[in-house]
């Protein structure tokens, strides 16, 4: 069965068919091949697919990682990875696999972009991944604690939602929304809402 790009499909339920027929690997290719454009379009159709937030990690605290691409010309290759610590499902964003010799710096800026997850207030079936606050206990294999904030990490995390919706039983995308008043619910669904969308983005979790 073939991986249709987002544009291509008539709806979700190709892609979803083809994606839960693939293989890991060919799966991440596909995530990794979409852009800006392709990754909106796929957004909008994942629109009612529901999913939990339990369903991105087990129950005994390990790791899970989602390959993922977002929609930046540069610097687009990344990985979120997620964990139960304690009462909360948290995780970050590790790295950019394209930076090279530069991903230490540009980790430096930007820290890790530790996030708590959960499911969303607002909309019923879509996750929310909230960089406004992070996990009251560290994971022992995640990176130190630091709040996004501060300093020029602020710019890339500070005070962001990611909402996330899903495509297929592995395959994930969300859209980044900034500068919300620091309550809930931030009715995302909104037409201000759509209009403060920053940055989409697709991933891929890992068997």
């Amino acid at each position: 069965m073939s991986l249709l790009l987002p544009k291509d499909a008539p709806s979700l339920a190709p892609i979803t068919a083809a994606l839960d027929a693939a293989t890991p690997d060919a799966r991440k290719v596909w995530v990794r091949s979409l852009n800006g454009d392709q990754q909106k379009h796929l957004y909008a159709l994942a629109q009612g697919n529901p999913v939990r937030v339990d369903e991105l990690v087990g129950d005994d605290g390990a790791v899970h990682i989602g390959d993922g691409r977002n929609g930046l010309g540069l610097f687009n290759k990344f990985q979120k990875r997620f964990a139960r610590a304690g009462s909360e499902i948290g995780g970050y964003n590790h790295g950019s696999e394209i930076a090279g010799f530069l991903s230490p710096i540009v980790n430096w800026f930007t820290g890790p972009g530790h996030f708590v997850a959960y499911d969303s207030p607002d909309v019923y079936g879509e996750v929310w991944i909230d960089y406004r606050r992070i996990p009251a206990v560290r994971h022992p294999e995640f990176p130190p604690l630091i709040d996004n904030e501060s300093g020029f990490r602020s710019l890339v995390f500070g005070n962001m939602v990611d909402v996330l919706r899903r495509v297929s039983r592995h395959v994930f995308v969300g859209d980044s929304f900034k500068n919300f008043p620091r309550t809930t619910p931030m009715n995302l669904g909104s037409r201000i809402g759509s209009k403060l969308a920053t940055a989409p983005f697709v991933i891929a979790l890992r068997e």
